[in-house]
Order: structure tokens, then C-alpha cells, then sequence
């Protein structure tokens, strides 16, 4: 079963699902999977050097995975702020937040630069809880980004 607004889409693709690799292949770069994280290096990859040879893999079809499952959410780290500090330190976990925040705009600025009609919305972050035990989980966590400026 395919998550909607993928199926949606493939519903009204023109092209042809890309055949599976046959045989063996040379690249620069061999990318596995075709999910945000594989997409986004491939074209940053070939933004940065046109000429590098790029292959990304894919068991099944771009999007079908996790990435795909998600519901389109582009999540930056500021939830794991606190892990982030406690392995690199406060100024390289605040650089690391903010950088993965900016990443997000980033995928907004290349859709609107290159034509790409994907209903980018960037609207923040909502924390939610689902039950008792989760209410106020976050709260410390949005103080200290607070106190960061993020």
C-alpha cells in the first residue's frame, strides 16, 4: 500500500517507472536510497560538480520508503537539541540545529528556482502530545532553544 499523496501521484505521472539496473556500473558516487536524505545529496552532489557521475539505488521507487511515510514533513534536529549538545557542545549543537532548519527553507528556495510544483509549505513546528505522559515532555527542549535564539 502506497502512503496517498504518493500514490496520487503516481496515479498521474506520464513517465515510465525507471527500469531496474542490470549488470554492473561505474559512478563517482553510488547513493543508496531514494529517499529525502539520498534525493537531496544526489542534487546537491551534481549542483556543486556537474560532471561527478552520480547513481542513486532505490529497492522500489523514489519516495516509497520512510521518507515517503512521513506525510511530507521535513523535520529539522531541534528535538534532539539536548543529544546534540551533549556529544559536540552547545556551540556546535546550536550550529547544527540552525543549519538543519535552513535546510529545510533550502528545499523551498531549489523547488520555486527550478519549477517544481510540490505544495512546499514552510510552517514551523508543532509539538504535540498524544497522551497524559507526553504533556510538557518538550517543554524543556523549546526553553533551551529559546534561550539559543532558535
Amino acid at each position: 500500500m502506497r502512503p496517498f499523496w504518493l500514490q496520487q501521484a503516481l496515479d498521474s505521472a506520464q513517465e515510465a517507472v525507471c527500469p531496474p539496473l542490470q549488470g554492473d556500473t561505474r559512478c563517482d558516487v553510488c547513493i543508496v536510497g531514494g529517499g529525502y536524505t539520498g534525493l537531496w545529496t544526489a542534487l546537491m552532489l551534481k549542483e556543486a560538480v556537474p560532471a561527478l557521475d552520480v547513481v542513486l539505488i532505490e529497492a522500489d521507487i523514489c519516495g516509497a520508503g520512510a521518507s515517503g511515510r512521513n506525510g511530507g514533513c521535513a523535520l529539522s534536529w531541534s528535538a534532539k537539541y539536548f543529544t546534540l549538545e551533549r556529544l559536540f557542545g552547545v556551540a556546535e549543537a546550536v550550529r547544527l540545529v540552525r543549519e538543519s532548519e535552513r535546510s529545510i527553507g533550502d528545499i523551498g528556495t531549489f523547488c520555486a528556482a527550478n519549477g517544481i510544483d510540490c505544495d512546499y509549505r514552510l510552517d514551523g513546528t508543532l509539538y504535540t502530545a498524544t497522551n497524559a505522559a507526553q504533556v510538557g515532555a518538550t517543554d524543556a527542549v523549546i526553553a533551551a532553544l529559546e534561550r539559543k535564539g532558535i
